[in-house]
């Protein structure tokens, strides 16, 4: 599971009192816990998908730890949860699934209407800018020249039409907030195909590529603030 073993955890939620079950044999809980590793995608949106409309908080093993030494569940603090979800790999899916609404606190969120289509990778900015990977996709040059267009672009610039409020996460143009979703939105892309079956070798090292070169070309912390997200 990581960063503990499942023992430990099931030994410590016993302490508390807790009742304390596989994912699979959880009929209706109230807490999910997430380890970074061996953990089933289907039974992860099964459950997501019975409890939709209820409430269910979602945690990691992480978040857990800090909930029990603050008292406070970092699913109310919804920029302190982001810290979290980032780089974890079951707290990604989960995302994923839901569409880009995470539930903090609140019943798991109906999905389907939503504009989480257009964070995928053929109808976001950057793809209509021309930036594409894999066998068919855009050479090195190319790619990067739509990584440079869509940090510097307005976004009134961008083409084609989005829901409304989706182009608020892109950021204005040149600042680290839209450096952030551009780093993060390949960075989301590249560890999602990894967990899939089909052959995605060859996006996946334009990915990374492509991530580094952007680091190296924009990216300093002290002045845009943010951790650069990891592919893994």
């Amino acid at each position: 599971m990581g960063p503990f073993s499942r023992g430990k955890i099931w030994s410590y939620l016993w302490d508390l009192g807790a009742e304390v079950a596989e994912i699979e044999d959880a009929s209706a809980p109230d807490l999910l816990i997430l380890g970074r590793e061996r953990f089933s995608d289907k039974s992860v949106r099964r459950l997501l998908q019975r409890r939709e409309g209820k409430r269910l908080r979602i945690c990691s093993q992480e978040m857990l730890l800090a909930w029990s030494m603050t008292g406070v569940d970092p699913n109310e603090r919804p920029q302190t949860v982001e810290t979290f979800i980032e780089g974890h790999p079951a707290l990604e899916l989960v995302k994923e699934t839901l569409e880009d609404k995470w539930p903090g606190t609140g019943p798991i969120p109906a999905r389907g209407g939503g504009d989480a289509e257009f964070d995928g990778p053929e109808k976001s900015p950057l793809a209509r800018l021309g930036y594409s990977v894999g066998k068919t996709g855009a050479d090195q040059s190319r790619r990067r020249d739509a990584l440079e267009k869509t940090f510097a672009a307005e976004k009134q610039d961008f083409p084609g039409t989005y829901p409304p409020g989706y182009l608020g996460k892109w950021g204005a143009a040149k600042t680290g907030s839209r450096l952030q979703q551009i780093a993060q939105h390949i960075a989301s892309n590249c560890r999602t195909s990894r967990r899939k079956d089909d052959d995605f070798n060859t996006a996946i090292r334009h990915w990374e590529s492509d991530l580094q070169w952007l680091k190296e070309s924009f990216y300093h912390p002290l002045s845009y603030g943010f951790r650069w997200p990891e592919m893994q």
